[in-house]
């Protein structure tokens, strides 16, 4: 008798194709933003001033003035404003995976439940 155990013994591999396994995740995101802005200022400031002024005091007590005064003022504004801005945003997520093994593994077990673990199979169902 042989001491030896095959651990392998009674284990089906079913003929699996594991090398053909895809599975794979894709994701999108878009997001954008514009804004536009515009601004126009106009500012006008005008002064004038004017002025004379001539004063005399004669030895002999007499005195003279003669004052003159011109004042001009303007103010001119002016402003503009236009604004606009756009927001958009989009998510897109995907993902897939190929069950090719447990299709064949549940195909392969589903296959077989009509044998008995007598190992004598079908014939022995099908005598009882």
């Amino acid at each position: 008798m042989s001491d030896v155990t095959d651990f392998g013994q009674g284990h089906e591999a079913y003929d699996l194709d594991h090398g053909h396994q895809e599975q794979g995740y894709e994701q999108d995101h878009n997001a954008n933003y514009d804004a536009y802005g515009q601004a126009h200022n106009y500012e006008n400031d005008q002064h004038y001033n004017h002025g004379h002024a001539v004063e005399y005091d004669s030895p002999h007590g007499e005195h003279y003035a003669e004052q003159d005064y011109t004042n001009y003022d303007s103010h001119v504004a002016e402003s503009d404003a236009a604004y606009g801005e756009h927001y958009s945003e989009a998510d897109h997520s995907q993902s897939y995976a190929e069950l090719d093994y447990l299709r064949e593994h549940f195909d392969a077990e589903y296959g077989h439940l009509d044998q008995l673990d007598s190992g004598e199979g079908r014939e022995a169902i099908a005598a009882k």
